[in-house]
């Protein structure tokens, strides 16, 4: 084998290791890159735990609604028509029919705060506690 031709075989040689090589790294670094890729989660991990403060900040502020007004209208309310007709049947006068009418509307308040308490209850969570 001359020289030259030995030299073009080494080159040969060379060429064929550098191509695989660099092929195998190719493969190599994409599956790097995508492994680093998937690892990359930082954005989700922002994500998530904001819409997590996000979701407890409006769970607290739904529970306040629901113990200081609703809970609270509710039961003063009752109170209310409770007073009214003690002083009713103290003056023994009959009442009037706006108290059935409040007593029904508060019947379906008490429905509906039974809802909302059951839908809190559902997520884990006593509105009332």
């Amino acid at each position: 084998m001359t020289n030259k031709s030995k030299f073009f075989a080494e080159l040969k040689k060379h060429e064929n290791a550098e191509k695989f090589g660099l092929s195998n790294h190719k493969i190599m670094l994409s599956a790097v890159d995508n492994i680093r890729e998937m690892l990359s989660m930082t954005y989700f991990e922002d994500e998530v735990f904001d819409r997590i403060d996000e979701a407890q900040s409006k769970m607290i502020e739904a529970r306040d609604i629901f113990r200081f007004e609703m809970a609270s209208n509710l039961l003063n309310a009752e109170d209310e028509i409770n007073f009214l007709k003690s002083k009713l049947d103290e003056l023994g006068v009959e009442y009037p029919s706006e108290i059935a009418d409040f007593e029904n509307e508060i019947s379906e308040r008490e429905n509906t705060f039974e809802e909302v308490r059951r839908r809190f209850r559902d997520m884990g969570y006593d509105p009332i506690s």
